[in-house]
């Protein structure tokens, strides 16, 4: 293996030697127990097992976590394993039963990955687990030598993992939650003690820690994509705390362009959100207690009840109002962070307010138990729109085929035609396509090599013992640091070293094995080519679409309750689970490969179009809670920019979704209406000159806060497509 830059070389391609020490983990316990139970035990069942239980587990698996975490998942899951060993011993005595099997069997384990990512981390290794026992030689007075070489395999792996080389803990996604807070808390101190205290940088500041945020920035055993109450509270505080970031980024740059002196309540409130981010920082990071909502309670009172009895004949009044609302929103949103993040650190939260026809609630899965969680994510994803439901269905569909095929032909060794078959194929075609040609040229490069090998060799047990251990450990480590054609010419030679040491093996065994990997590799091509070949990036963009379509829909339809007493219904329910797909698709296509699309040659900012599914939700639904139906029908004027600005963003939105899924025929050119000056501005100057003077009406002001929120949402929606150079204009 070509070190071509030494040790620096190695470690800008393996920080931390993260695959050298996996490999060496797997390496040592598969030969461990392989030796032990081959030439200790002569038992060639055992051996075989304990060789794989450790692959599957520790090589073909991904388990996010700490080192006891994956020890505790890979224990876990050992009773599963064993159930499929012994599923796949009783039915591997006919090629029918067995394929019928594994079409359950695949379904079943793959899809069980929904909102469980360690779960989801161990399918291909279970999947291998059947598979091994599905083939011939139909044994099944071997099950009790198979299953202990299994349980040895498994046992040593989980040791190891935390005895043996242990990688360093992951980073915590809540400690980037902790960060990004402590930069808002300290510009939200400083805009409240006076608009041009917020350094210059503020903005750029506020920017960076939202990028952080983002699931494309983080490792992929950070992201909190499991179905638990603490990483969806981890999620929902995300999405909070870019819209706080974005706003306060708005309030830092207003305060720069036009420094005016600010309303003492708003600065009070200001530094409550400043105290509640200063304390969400100290409860995520593990440096205090958990958050408490306490520093809003007078603060927002106290403006609430001030500013309608703001007078309105100073020259500085729209301005005054403007930062009272941004900050007002804020402050909600900031209760909303605080809450989240007090059900991701586990500390007790109000039970769930929202009325029965408005369920369910922003934060209806807190206190529910994990188990159930999961169980609503199966059922949420049992829908061929679902990417986990397409992807389960094509693995399964690709691998009892490949299983029908290698009975059919009465392959030898079929077992290397069926994991062929899930090395080749990808979530998407773009996936399968890069997978390919590594895969049969790796093959056919350690298919020749073993062809030598065996020839010279012959039987001398021997040399195979001692290159096997050379072999696992740079099959392991190769894939991550050369590429997958790397690994896939090891483990070839691997493998022939591995079975030369049970049985008698010719030169012949290089082109069976090469055979076997092609047709695997045809069929999983050809299921990756013709199953749902978009994968993660096509149920994307649809889901994306639908999502930015419920989403537009549901500001209508919220506006109209508040100026004409129109129905909301379960229009923030529809964009709820419009957006659980979206995020289950968004989560798969991180994981995918990505081809330059002709297409669309500028991808799109997908987590600005989720973030506009969360606001939506979140800030629709405070605004339905604080602003009562028809509240507004007594101001026409307040009442028309508000429809106007509604239809504004829904049309702003119409090209995107029908670029992001393209099904109807193009809308007609659009000519939207005037969209200067922004909504905001100009529904305060409705609120100003309706009042002449005087203090305004209370209700007016949730005119002035829906303002607001249309704002920030246009703003958004504007910013989602991609400039000419790809990049986006998305805040964050």
């Amino acid at each position: 293996m070509p070190f071509f830059g030494g040790p620096e070389w190695l470690l800008a391609r393996d920080p931390g030697l993260r695959a050298v020490r996996r490999s060496a983990r797997v390496t040592l316990v598969a030969c461990a127990g392989f030796y032990t139970a081959r030439y200790g035990l002569q038992n060639h069942s055992a051996a075989i097992y304990a060789l794989f239980g450790a692959v599957a587990t520790g090589g073909m698996s991904f388990v996010p976590g700490t080192p006891r975490e994956r020890a505790r998942t890979l224990l876990a899951v050992l009773p599963v394993a064993a159930a499929l060993v012994t599923l796949g011993t009783v039915l591997g005595v006919h090629s029918w039963t067995a394929a019928l099997g594994m079409l359950v069997v695949a379904f079943l384990v793959t899809f069980a990955g929904v909102g469980a990512p360690r779960l989801g981390g161990m399918a291909g290794g279970l999947l291998a687990f059947y598979i091994l026992a599905c083939f011939p030689p139909y044994e099944p007075s071997s099950l009790g030598s198979r299953l202990a070489g299994l349980a040895a395999g498994t046992v040593l792996m989980a040791a190891a993992e935390v005895w043996l080389l242990p990688d360093r803990p992951p980073g915590r996604y809540a400690d980037r939650l902790a960060h990004a807070a402590g930069v808002a808390s300290g510009v939200l101190r400083a805009l409240a003690a006076e608009p041009r205290a917020a350094s210059l940088d503020s903005p750029q500041r506020l920017m960076t820690a939202a990028h952080e945020l983002r699931l494309s920035q983080v490792p992929a055993d950070e992201r909190p994509t499991s179905a638990s109450a603490t990483h969806r509270a981890l999620c929902q505080s995300a999405a909070c705390m870019l819209h706080l970031l974005a706003q306060t980024r708005k309030l830092a740059q207003d305060s720069h362009d036009a420094p005016l002196p600010r309303d003492p309540a708003a600065s009070r409130l200001l530094q409550a959100s400043a105290t509640a981010c200063h304390d969400v920082s100290l409860g995520l990071s593990g440096r205090g207690p958990a958050p408490s909502d306490d520093p809003y309670t007078d603060a927002a009172a106290d403006f609430e009840a001030h500013r309608v009895r703001l007078q309105t004949w100073r020259p500085n009044s729209a301005a005054v109002v403007r930062d009272g609302a941004i900050a007002l929103d804020i402050a909600y949103t900031g209760n909303f962070l605080v809450t989240a993040a007090r059900i991701a650190l586990g500390a007790p939260v109000p039970h769930d307010a929202t009325p029965p026809t408005k369920r369910p609630g922003p934060f209806s899965y807190a206190g529910r138990p994990t188990l159930s969680l999961y169980a609503r994510g199966l059922l949420t994803h049992l829908t061929p729109r679902s990417v986990y439901f397409q992807n389960a269905v094509r693995i399964a569909l690709a691998l009892s085929a490949a299983r029908l095929v290698v009975g059919a032909l009465d392959l030898t060794h079929g077992l290397w035609a069926l994991l062929a078959t899930i090395t080749v194929m990808g979530t998407s075609a773009t996936g399968t396509r890069t997978a390919l040609r590594p895969a049969f040229t790796g093959t056919l490069a350690g298919a020749a090599v073993v062809a030598v090998m065996l020839y010279f060799v012959t039987d001398h047990v021997a040399v195979y013992a001692a290159v096997l251990p050379a072999m696992y450990f740079l099959s392991f480590s190769a894939g991550p640091l050369l590429g997958m054609g790397w690994g896939q010419a090891f483990s070839t030679i691997a493998a022939a070293a591995a079975f030369a040491q049970l049985s008698p093996a010719r030169p012949e065994l290089a082109a069976v094995r090469f055979t076997d990997v092609v047709i695997g590799g045809v069929i999983g091509a050809l299921a990756g080519l013709l199953a749902w070949p978009q994968g993660g990036g096509g149920e994307l963009r649809r889901a994306c679409s639908r999502l930015l379509d419920q989403s537009t829909r549901a500001v209508a339809e919220i506006i109209d309750t508040i100026t004409r007493d129109g129905p909301a219904g379960q229009t923030l329910a529809r964009v709820s689970r419009a957006q659980g797909i979206a995020d289950a698709s968004y989560v798969q296509y991180a994981t995918e490969r990505h081809d330059p699309d002709p297409a669309h040659p500028a991808d799109k900012d997908w987590m600005g179009i989720l973030l506009v599914g969360i606001w939506v939700i979140t800030m629709g639904q405070s605004l339905l809670d604080h602003c009562p139906p028809g509240t507004l029908a007594a101001w026409p004027r307040s009442a028309a920019h508000l429809h106007d600005a509604a239809h504004r963003l829904r049309l702003t939105a119409l090209p995107l979704m029908y670029d992001l899924h393209p099904t109807n025929p193009p809308p007609a050119p659009l000519e939207l209406p005037d969209p200067s000056p922004p909504t905001d501005l100009t529904v305060i100057a409705d609120v100003l000159a309706a009042s002449d003077g005087q203090a305004p009406d209370p209700l007016l002001y949730h005119a002035v806060d829906a303002a607001i929120w249309l704002t920030s949402l246009q703003r958004v929606v504007t910013a989602i497509s991609p400039a000419a150079d790809g990049r986006t204009n998305m805040p964050g």
